[in-house]
């Protein structure tokens, strides 16, 4: 029988230096290496795995189900809720129920309990919360049309009740709650307060001239009108800077298009808006996004409009080329990090999957076909490039980095005796191709990532005769 290093050896080049790899690229498969991956629970989709990978949370057909790891059963603790988020140290979680009538339901969790603890029925908008999970924070809507700020501390919950406080209350729906960290930033048509949310201290900023932005860390705080864009020190109240945006040579009388954005603590983005000079009546508006920092502001993108999202799990910012009034135009539609520097092109030409990125955007990797057979594997790091070349079916998603030590993780079909496609997830780390192993199905094309210890938890789709599916979560060491 061949050995499975002799099987991959068929699939992968790998086996052999890759090309401008500088190394060698040899599996670590061994004889083990095509070990199914282990399935964590059956019949279950992935809802939540705490950062010390101490509890699991999923849903089932008949509720959310809780179980320890590595090895526990699960229990069911409550009705179908529609998301989570667990504790960094896996001392609690928050669920959230769908919205229904514009309202959901909030509860509390904590590990070795067999329920839940309420901490809302109408809460309205988004639930609110910091990395460690001291709080949880929501609006919530009462009668008689009165809105409230509501905040629930993780450390004053009882086992079986939580209470949370109300800082601030208001006449009317017309509000929005955000957070940075600890801070909350409460906006009541444009009257606007700041709220600690370990103390529940107010600070009222009154009504603002246009709508503000919070950094994400709430250290900064500011908003854009007119000509000009402000930030503020959240513990402080100080003006940080204040900042001309507009070139009135260029784009004469623009303003901002809506509230600013801050990826970070230290960059304001601004779209912006306008007649383009010397353009006849009819012609839309132009637009333009803005950086502006401690040093000024500059155009970062003109002829664009953009809003946030997110790249390998990390925020950034989709940019929209204006349509063109020539006959041949060229559209470079474009994702950016923080700071508005160019991370890669919608929809690049020659790649078929990814780019993907490293935290922090150090890294990038794509998968391309290679002329005659084949593909390309490629990852670009401290301006160089490795090339990894794949014989056989073409990879697949997932296609991620993991966590320290970086790898590259993807999926990609192996044959077996019997000429049976099975699927598997490799890892390569520039150097070596290691086999982690099959996958009873079809994963998911992304999870949840975990570093102490590296590991991906998975959603795995299986076929039923009937045509429908049954779903299983597996862990995938790294």
């Amino acid at each position: 029988m061949r050995t499975l290093l002799g099987t991959l050896c068929l699939v992968l080049t790998a086996c052999h230096s890759e090309p401008g790899g500088g190394g060698d690229g040899g599996s670590d498969g061994g004889e083990n290496g095509g070990a199914p991956i282990a399935t964590v629970t059956r019949d279950a989709r992935l809802l939540q795995v705490d950062e010390s990978q101490t509890f699991l949370l999923s849903v089932r057909e008949d509720g959310t189900y809780a179980q320890s790891l590595p090895a526990g059963e699960p229990v069911r603790i409550a009705d179908v809720v529609e998301a989570a988020y667990g504790a960094s140290d896996g001392s609690s979680a928050v669920m959230w129920s769908a919205a229904v009538g514009g309202l959901r339901k909030v509860w509390l969790w904590r590990p070795g309990a067999s329920g839940l603890i309420p901490l809302t029925s109408s809460a309205r908008g988004g639930v609110l919360h910091d990395r460690a999970l001291s709080y949880v924070a929501f609006l919530e809507e009462g009668e008689n049309g009165v809105t409230s700020v509501r905040i629930a501390r993780m450390a004053s919950c009882a086992p079986g009740a939580c209470v949370p406080s109300t800082p601030v209350q208001v006449q009317g729906a017309d509000a929005r709650l955000w957070n940075g960290g600890g801070t909350l930033l409460f906006v009541d048509g444009m009257r606007a307060t700041l709220i600690d949310a370990a103390s529940d201290m107010v600070t009222a900023l009154g009504t603002l001239p246009a709508m503000p932005v919070l950094s994400p860390g709430g250290t900064r705080y500011g908003w854009a009108e007119d000509n000009h864009v402000v930030l503020f020190d959240t513990a402080t109240g100080a003006l940080l800077w204040d900042h001309v945006w507009r070139n009135e040579e260029w784009n004469p009388g623009w303003l901002p298009a809506g509230a600013p954005m801050m990826l970070d603590e230290v960059n304001v983005l601004v779209n912006t808006q306008g007649a383009q000079r010397g353009a006849p009546p009819g012609v839309p508006l132009g637009h333009s996004l803005y950086k502006c920092t401690s040093s000024g502001c500059t155009e970062a993108v003109s002829k664009n409009e953009c809003w946030p999202e997110r790249v390998s799990g990390q925020p950034a910012i989709y940019c929209r080329e204006e349509l063109c009034p020539f006959v041949r135009c060229d559209f470079v539609n474009s994702y950016r990090n923080s700071a508005a520097a160019w991370l890669f092109e919608a929809g690049e030409d020659g790649t078929w999957l990814g780019p993907v990125f490293s935290q922090g955007f150090l890294d990038a990797a794509r998968l391309k076909p290679q002329s005659g057979t084949g593909f390309i594997v490629e990852w670009a790091y401290n301006n160089a490039t490795s090339k990894l070349l794949l014989q056989g079916p073409q990879p697949t998603q997932p296609f991620l980095f993991t966590p320290e030590p970086k790898r590259l993780l993807y999926r990609q079909a192996v044959q077996r005796a019997d000429g049976t496609p099975v699927d598997h997830l490799w890892t390569w780390d520039r150097r070596n191709v290691v086999d982690l192993g099959w996958v009873e199905g079809t994963p998911a094309d992304s999870g949840i990532m975990r570093d102490h210890p590296p590991a991906l938890y998975l959603d795995v789709a299986q076929p039923r005769p009937d045509g429908t599916h049954s779903h299983s979560i597996i862990r995938v060491p790294l």
